[in-house]
């Protein structure tokens, strides 16, 4: 904790020593911020500090995981199945009034085990693919309806992660129809 420093002036913007100070700066001053950055993701995502007599940065990572949920039906966080992995540095110039963002990272991450479990035993996917299934073993050409699933998900996919690549996006699918042929007896 910093101590009481009775020469600190916390009405003179010129004289930013923590990122208490910052945040202080940002409300008080009503400073723009680059779109999708909030005063409330600065103060509980910020890390990384540099402050100095013309500008400050911090760095925040971000974890979106587009269609999947990252709380549970009664509230509680839960890991999510997909998501991509953000780091960015944002660096405020004080004599211009500019920001300046760098994108250090961006990476795209799954797990097989969560995905089976987020598509296969929770709602509202875990309807439509026990109805798939019932379709598929009472089917003339179960692999039909295997392909309109997977195509029907892979829409949904493409629509939730954008920019996700073809690798991942693949590797995804075939885990899902995996797990698909093993529920419908078909593997």
């Amino acid at each position: 904790m910093t101590e009481f420093d009775p020469d600190h002036d916390e009405s003179d913007p010129q004289n930013l020593a923590d990122r208490d100070d910052v945040i202080r700066f940002l409300e008080r001053n009503d400073i723009r911020l680059p779109d999708g950055l909030t005063i409330e993701k600065i103060n509980s995502r910020g890390s990384w500090w540099a402050i100095d007599e013309t500008s400050f940065s911090f760095r925040i990572e971000r974890h979106p995981s587009g269609l999947f949920s990252t709380r549970s039906v009664g509230g509680r966080g839960m890991p999510t199945p997909a998501r991509w992995h953000v780091r960015k540095r944002y660096t405020y110039d004080r004599m211009t009034g500019e920001w300046d963002v760098t994108e250090h990272m961006r990476e795209f991450h799954f797990d097989s085990g969560l995905l089976v479990d987020a598509e296969f035993e929770r709602p509202p996917t875990k309807a439509v693919w026990e109805q798939a299934i019932a379709r598929a073993r009472e089917a003339d050409d179960p692999e039909e309806v295997i392909d309109e699933q997977l195509a029907a998900t892979e829409e949904r996919y493409r629509s939730g992660f954008v920019e996700v690549p073809e690798d991942h996006l693949d590797d995804m699918l075939a885990v899902l129809e995996d797990e698909f042929r093993r529920r419908a007896g078909m593997d």
